[in-house]
This record gives structure tokens, C-alpha cells and sequence, in this order.
């Protein structure tokens, strides 16, 4: 496979998207004709699963190619510490936006998030549309939109007599800032993207695009609800459904700009997520907690006609650690990311073999703090201090110990961790033998590259800056 030297990179991630309720996956809904056009002339990997479900690590993956245990942001939001900050530098951690700068793209990123991940970005932002008028008329609609989540979260966060710090909690979840209403709109990233695709004027770009209408509280223009039922739960889902229907039309835009600009054949394009969603499954209401399916199982898309020319699907196990090796063998770049974990997907999809790993493996921390690994068949999942007690939803689900035969019941339902001892023991020494080689290759890396800590790394804020991304993500529930 060869591919023009420098072509763009355009890296979409929309936010909690499960790939079964995409047009790729399963029937055909009419839900993502944009993506699915994309999908016919690409690459469509089947069993693309997220290695934690929650942003920052996950996304951290993405741009590193490294699973969290060995880039050390194994946290998320306000509980990320000054020791994973301390272990991403230690080891040497570089992202993509760093390599491609270094390779001479223009890089731009269309999100909020801020932190490392401004790093390597020459611009990184959301260019904003409203006044301060606007603005509140604005944040009052999207609390008044949001009723009926609001509603099913004081319901399914608290099973007994809510406290005053459990009322402050949900509370907290809900009082969106004006901010977040108006940068939970795919309307407002796309036109950011785009402005960013004009400023880049003819020079090779690498433009990371995150779309936030899909994650709760779901954003979703009326024209693109079609429940009107009593049934809450119904409306919700209908809710998520539509807000990927609506990031999807978004898509069409940010596509056609490339097009009309003679950049389409020459831009390497990765539709992904970060992590899906549970909409009731498992007991777990309008979330993304827990390691089943419905929230590790992620859509991934490859378009550029030079390297893929042959659309295919590709039904190997695969992990957001290997894009950033795939992308830069696109790219012929042979100075990856020091120490990636990932694998190129090019041998998959040449059909040069059929599966680059015998399992994924995927973690969580926020809520409950759980491990799990997959392979073809079974899935097992292991509570890391051996209870696993859920804080959200204030139980245990399923047990300390869970294992699926996902061929027979791929809803993950019957938890048959007594009657497989053998799959058991074995799936549980490659998980623990798998975090063990992590472990210890993050620690060489570290001993390699005898970094010590600076005065004020890169990617640390003010304190100013620390309160408004406290306030973004309480805005999202992601903290207390």
C-alpha cells in the first residue's frame, strides 16, 4: 500500500457512541447515512473495542497509542492526579498532534477539553456564536430540555433516602454551565471544523474533531426525535438515538467542505468513539459504567482512496492503541510514539493476516474499579479490589467476578464464572500476566528515559484554568 506524501489527517470522535447503533453494525436504520457512505468506499473494522470507558483515558489512548497503565493518566477528570500527570511525562509520552507537528502538519483540534491534550496543537479550541443574551436564553432551554434525564438520574443514582451530599450531587450533574450548552451542538463544532480546514491553507493538516451531542444529557434537535410516548426510558433512548443522527448530518457538512475544496482524496479520515453508552442494560441507566459490550464496543471507520482503495470489513479484535501506528504508517513516519502499545492495522486490512492480538483488554475507575478481557469467545471481568461496588448506582453488579460466553449469550447476561472454572483460570492469568508486562514495560521506560519532574509541567494549569475545567466537568457529572 502506498500513499501520497503528507496527506491530511481528520480524526472524528463522537462521544459515547456504542457501534450497534450505527447503520454499520447490525441492520440498517437510517441512523448514519453519512458515516455509512464513508464505510462503503472504506474500511470497516468489526470488533473495535475502547480500552476504558470513560474520556480522558481513553482519549489519551487515542493520541498516544499507549493503554492508560503505561501512559499513566489512569484517571479521569478531577480525580486525575499529580502522579499520573508525573508517570505520562516520566515515560516519555508523546501524542500525534506532537509527531505531526514535528513532521510539519498544521495541527488543530475542535474541543474543550484542554490539559495534555492541548499538546502538540498549534490552535485548539471552539470558536464561539453567541452572545451573552443569547447565551442565557440558551442555558435556560437546554435545563428545561433535559427534564427527563435529569429525572432518571436522581431516580437510578440513589437506591435509599437521599442525603444532602447525594441531592448536591445530582444537582451539581445538572446545573450545566452556559458553556456546555452551547458547546453540546454539532452544528457549532462543524463550524469550527470547518473554519479550521480553510485556515489551513494548503499546507498538510492533522484536525481532531470531538463531537459531545451523544453523551448524556443528549442532545438532540426535535426534528430528529420520533418517540412521543409516555415511557421516559423510551424517550431517551430515542433521545441518544437522535443525537447521533444529528451529529451525522453534521458529518455531511464537514465532508462536503472537503470535497469542495479538492482535499476529499487527499485526507486520511478515522471515524471512532471513545467509549458507548449503557441505555438500561445491566441496570445501568443512561451511563457509561461497566465493562460490558454496549459500552467497549466502538465504531471505527478508515477512508482514504490511495491506501484503501478495496472497501473491505475487517473482523479482527482491535484497540484504539492502534491507531496512532496506523496513521503513521499511512503517513510513512517511522518515529512512532516512544513505547506504543498499539499494532498497525494495515496488515488486517491487506488481509496478511487475521487478527494482530488474541484479546482486548479494557479497565474502569470512576465509579467501580474493574478489568476485563476478551477474546473471540468469552469475556472476563474482574473487580480490582474484589467486591466492585458501584458508587453510582449503589450495588454490585453481577458479582466480583464475571465471565460471558459471548457466542451464546452476546447480551452478556448470564454470568457463568461457576460453571467454566478452566476458562476462568485462564482468562484471569492473561489478564493479570498482561497488566503485569504493562507495568513493567512502563517502568522501563521510565528507567530509560530518567526524566525528572520540571518545575511546572506543559500540560498543568493555573489555577483559574483548574476551576473552569472543574466547572465543565461537574457540568457533565464527572465530578462530585
Amino acid at each position: 500500500m502506498t500513499a501520497k506524501k503528507n496527506p491530511n489527517v481528520l480524526l472524528i470522535v463522537i462521544d459515547a457512541v456504542r457501534a450497534r447503533n450505527t447503520d454499520m453494525y447490525g441492520p440498517s436504520r437510517g441512523v448514519t447515512p453519512t458515516i455509512s457512505e464513508l464505510a462503503q468506499d472504506g474500511v470497516v473494522f468489526d470488533n473495535t473495542y475502547s480500552v476504558w470507558n470513560t474520556t480522558d483515558q481513553s482519549l489519551t489512548s487515542i493520541f498516544t497509542g499507549k493503554y492508560p497503565i503505561s501512559h499513566g493518566i489512569i484517571h479521569h477528570g478531577d480525580r486525575v492526579t499529580p502522579e499520573n500527570l508525573l508517570t505520562f511525562q516520566k515515560t516519555g509520552t508523546r501524542t500525534l498532534a506532537q509527531i505531526l507537528k514535528n513532521h510539519g502538519y498544521k495541527t488543530m483540534a475542535v474541543d474543550w477539553m484542554g490539559r495534555w491534550f492541548k499538546l502538540g496543537f498549534d490552535e485548539y479550541g471552539i470558536r464561539r456564536r453567541h452572545g451573552l443574551a443569547t447565551k442565557s436564553a440558551l442555558y435556560l432551554k437546554y435545563m428545561l430540555d433535559h427534564r427527563d434525564i435529569f429525572r432518571e438520574y436522581a431516580g437510578a443514582r440513589t437506591f435509599r433516602l437521599p442525603s444532602p451530599k447525594d441531592l448536591k450531587g445530582v444537582l451539581a450533574t445538572f446545573l450545566f454551565t452556559r458553556e456546555l450548552a452551547e458547546i453540546q451542538d454539532a452544528s457549532l463544532i462543524t463550524d469550527s471544523a470547518i473554519e479550521s480546514i480553510k485556515k489551513a491553507d494548503g499546507k498538510s493538516f492533522f484536525l481532531f474533531v470531538h463531537y459531545w451531542d451523544t453523551h448524556t444529557p443528549y442532545h438532540c434537535p426535535k426534528r430528529f426525535q420520533t418517540y412521543t410516548g409516555g415511557d421516559r426510558e423510551k424517550r431517551l433512548t430515542d433521545r441518544y438515538v437522535g443525537a447521533i443522527r444529528y451529529v451525522d448530518e453534521q458529518l455531511k457538512r464537514l465532508f462536503g467542505t472537503l470535497k469542495e475544496r479538492g482535499m476529499w482524496e487527499d485526507t486520511l479520515i478515522i471515524v471512532t468513539s471513545d467509549h458507548g453508552e449503557s441505555l438500561t442494560e445491566h441496570d445501568i441507566f443512561f451511563d457509561h459504567h461497566g465493562l460490558y459490550d454496549v459500552t467497549t464496543h466502538v465504531p471505527l471507520v478508515l477512508h482514504h482512496p490511495s491506501t484503501f482503495p478495496n472497501p473491505r470489513r475487517v473482523g479482527g479484535l482491535v484497540q484504539h492503541t492502534d491507531l496512532v501506528p496506523t496513521i503513521l504508517e499511512v503517513l510513512d513516519i517511522d518515529d512512532g510514539a516512544p513505547g506504543c502499545d498499539g499494532r498497525s492495522l494495515i496488515p488486517l486490512v491487506r488481509g496478511d493476516v487475521s487478527e494482530i492480538r488474541p484479546f482486548t483488554y479494557s479497565e474502569e475507575s470512576y465509579v467501580q474499579q474493574k478489568r476485563a478481557i476478551r477474546n473471540g469467545r468469552h469475556k472476563y471481568i474482574q473487580a480490582v479490589d474484589g467486591v466492585g461496588f458501584c458508587s453510582y448506582c449503589q450495588k454490585v453488579h453481577s458479582g466480583p467476578e464475571e465471565l460471558y460466553d459471548l457466542e451464546h449469550d452476546p447480551s452478556e447476561k448470564a454470568n457463568i464464572i461457576n460453571q467454566e472454572p478452566e476458562v476462568h483460570q485462564t482468562l484471569k492469568r492473561e489478564l493479570e500476566d498482561f497488566v503485569a508486562e504493562l507495568t513493567l514495560r512502563r517502568q522501563e521506560q521510565i528507567e530509560a528515559n530518567g526524566i525528572e519532574r520540571s518545575e511546572r509541567e506543559p500540560w498543568t494549569c493555573s489555577a483559574e484554568e483548574q476551576k473552569e475545567i472543574e466547572k465543565r466537568l461537574r457540568g457533565f457529572g464527572y465530578m462530585d
